[in-house]
């Protein structure tokens, strides 16, 4: 059996260290470039309403006829929600986009772009539009938000009023970028070290037991 001396060692350990560092950062590098290339960024909108009933003056000093109004409101916000998404909504808030973005959605399209949620015992309905520009976005809730105040009385006979609070703009739009470039590039040099040290001891122990 051959004898190894101490340098045979510790000329094996730099000669893996350095092969397990070139690997991580070639495993780094190559998954920042798949990274870059499968990045992609999309921008979400949103604008408020409010759906209720219009309470008379009278109604106001008899309290006890106050409530059940307020409670049927209440009870429709989750379907007011779900008629957001409707394709006749849709339709009529294209004809609110610009001419430029128009063109480029069906009502199909921005159907399949509309979220809405309520909020516990609130009037207030938070309409958002996802796409990848943000000005298409901030354009498609503020024309959704028009389409739902038009067309909601005919979807829905005896719905509440749907009043629009403030436009939505490009200053407040949330952006979400992925995948996160920084853990595509963790993940590439954890493999490629691993991959490194793999070859190295690989290499030693066939030197070790096979090459004599």
């Amino acid at each position: 059996m051959k004898d190894y001396k101490l340098e045979d060692i510790s000329s094996s350990f730099w000669k893996g260290l350095i092969l397990t560092v070139i690997l991580a950062l070639f495993g780094g590098a190559g998954m920042l470039v798949v990274a870059k290339h499968r990045q992609n960024t999309t921008y979400t909108a949103e604008r408020s309403v409010i759906i209720s009933h219009r309470i008379s003056e009278n109604q106001l000093n008899r309290e006890e006829n106050q409530d059940p109004v307020v409670n049927t409101d209440l009870s429709m916000m989750q379907t007011y929600t779900d008629i957001v998404q409707n394709a006749q909504v849709a339709q009529v808030a294209k004809k609110y986009l610009p001419n430029n973005i128009r063109k480029q959605y069906s009502p199909n399209e921005i159907s399949h772009d509309v979220d809405a949620v309520s909020h516990p015992q609130s009037l207030v309905m938070t309409i958002r539009v996802k796409s990848d520009n943000k000005e298409n976005s901030v354009a498609l809730v503020n024309a959704v938000a028009k389409g739902l105040k038009e067309e909601l009385p005919h979807l829905q006979p005896g719905a509440g009023d749907v009043k629009l609070l403030a436009r939505a703009t490009t200053d407040n739009v949330d952006s979400n970028t992925s995948p996160n470039t920084k853990k595509y590039v963790a993940i590439g040099i954890a493999l490629g070290g691993l991959l490194g040290i793999v070859i190295s001891f690989v290499v030693t122990t066939w030197k070790k037991y096979v090459i004599k």
